[in-house]
C-alpha cells in the first residue's frame, strides 16, 4: 500500500510544515492528530479504500511510526485558518503546500 511508503511526506508536514510567519496559534496534540488523520483519510480514499477499520488501523500504525514528528508538531505555529483548510483539503499536497504554509 502506498500510504506507508508515503509517510515520508507526513513527517515533514507535521514537524516542519507548521513554521509560518503568519502563525496566530500554536498546534495542540489534538490539532496535530487531526492533520495526520486527514492525510490518512485522503490517502486511503485516493487508493480506493473505504473500510473504516482499515483507516483506524492505518492511523494507529502511522501514529506509532510518526510519534517523534507528532511530538515535534505540538507547539508549532499554525497559520490562521489552517485546521479548517485541512478539513477542506483534497490532497496531502494541498495540506502541506496551502494549509500549513
Amino acid at each position: 500500500m502506498r500510504l506507508m511508503g508515503h509517510y515520508c511526506l507526513l513527517g515533514p508536514v507535521l514537524a516542519l510544515g507548521l513554521a509560518s510567519g503568519r502563525a496566530r496559534e500554536r498546534a495542540t496534540g489534538e490539532a496535530c492528530s487531526a492533520i495526520l488523520d486527514r492525510i490518512v483519510y485522503i490517502e486511503l480514499q485516493e487508493q480506493g479504500f473505504r473500510d473504516p477499520a482499515l483507516a483506524s488501523r492505518k492511523r494507529e500504525e502511522l501514529r506509532r511510526v510518526l510519534h517523534p514528528e507528532l511530538a515535534r508538531c505540538q507547539g508549532r505555529g499554525l497559520p490562521e485558518g489552517a485546521l479548517a483548510c485541512v478539513e477542506r483539503a483534497q490532497s496531502a499536497e494541498e495540506i502541506s503546500h496551502v494549509c500549513l504554509r
